[in-house]
């Protein structure tokens, strides 16, 4: 009997180490500490949110519905971001102007479609890691 509660207690000593251990172990490390988000990752989720919301409980019946709820969706995203001290990046437009002209060979549209329908897609881009410009950027204070 007296072998049994000291193999318990061994036992117990042994898991209660291995948790102090993990524990001392993790809290310090960065594993479990989340990088932190830009202001315009902030910004931008927030907004993402709120226009995903404003058309959530549209549904499409006919197709030119479903167009008409991405424009409102992109309008409200748009508004949000300007209210919260965003504006469109001119670099962005500069450093997607070849793949504007490819489009324009590819799909034998006009300019401004294609500007248009890159736009879609990069007005809910918020993080840059090839460090190419994003769509958005902040605000330029003007004195």
């Amino acid at each position: 009997m007296r072998k049994l509660v000291i193999i318990f207690i061994l036992f117990v000593m042994f898991f209660f180490l291995i948790y102090v251990f993990f524990n001392f172990y993790l809290s310090s490390s960065n594993l479990t500490s989340s990088p932190k988000k830009t202001l315009l990752e902030d910004k931008g989720n927030f907004c993402l949110g709120i226009a995903e919301k404003s058309v959530a409980n549209r549904q499409a019946i006919v197709e030119f519905q479903k167009y008409e709820i991405l424009g409102d969706k992109a309008m409200v995203m748009r508004t949000c971001m300007e209210d919260n001290g965003f504006e469109e990046n001119p670099a962005w437009l500069i450093e997607n102007k070849k793949n504007i002209q490819e489009k324009i060979k590819d799909s034998q549209i006009s300019e401004d479609e294609a500007i248009e329908s890159l736009k879609k897609d990069a007005i809910y881009i918020f993080t840059n890691p090839d460090k190419k410009p994003l769509f958005w950027r902040q605000k330029l204070v003007s004195n």
